[in-house]
């Protein structure tokens, strides 16, 4: 599976255990192609991105994160690509995190967007649980958006305050220089 470091963003692999529970694999999915996802054993596929790496053919970084990813996945600490991980997420109970982690809602976003249908497998509190991940999103958002508000409002005041600047020195250059005159007494 060779990859062109021109490439923006690196593959999404995520890394499971075989059916028979003996190996583990890597799923890969290039960015972009949501029906071609290519199945290989991690190790291997691993060893074989770091040859591409050092022979050029692949970003070294990339191999890297992989690695991280891997080694995480094994001691039971992967997280997550994107979104807030449950893991991590203050708002709730280890015992609960671990219960959510273990149907695969792995992050807040994934909690928010849980059907109705599915809250009875979460347990008694799955409604409750969904209700605050939205609520925490819900106030991530409205805090993202004031400060998104506040630093376009800066930036305003600093083209008013650039462009007033600009006119004093250009009526400064205009005006004539005055001489003071000095009296003198006596």
């Amino acid at each position: 599976m060779g990859v062109s470091m021109q490439q923006a963003r690196r593959p999404m692999a995520m890394f499971d255990y075989s059916d028979d529970g003996q190996k583990v694999i890597v799923k890969i999915m290039q960015h972009g192609d949501k029906f071609s996802v290519t199945e290989k054993i991690a190790d291997e596929w691993l060893e074989h991105i770091n040859r591409e790496a050092v022979g050029g053919r692949y970003d070294p970084s990339w191999v890297g994160q992989f690695r991280l990813e891997y080694e995480a996945f094994l001691k039971g600490n992967e997280l997550p690509r994107e979104g807030t991980p449950i893991r991590t997420w203050g708002s709730i109970t280890r015992e609960q995190g671990t219960r959510l982690i273990a149907l695969n809602i792995t992050t807040v976003e994934d909690l928010a967007a849980y059907p109705d249908n599915g809250l009875g497998t979460i347990g008694l509190d799955g409604r409750y649980l969904r209700d605050l991940a939205k609520n925490s999103l819900s106030a991530e958002g409205s805090t993202a958006k004031r400060l998104a508000e506040a630093e376009q409002s800066i930036r305003e005041k600093d083209d008013i305050i650039k462009r007033m600047e600009e006119r004093l020195a250009a009526l400064e250059a205009k005006e004539p220089k005055r001489e003071t005159l000095t009296v003198k007494k006596g």
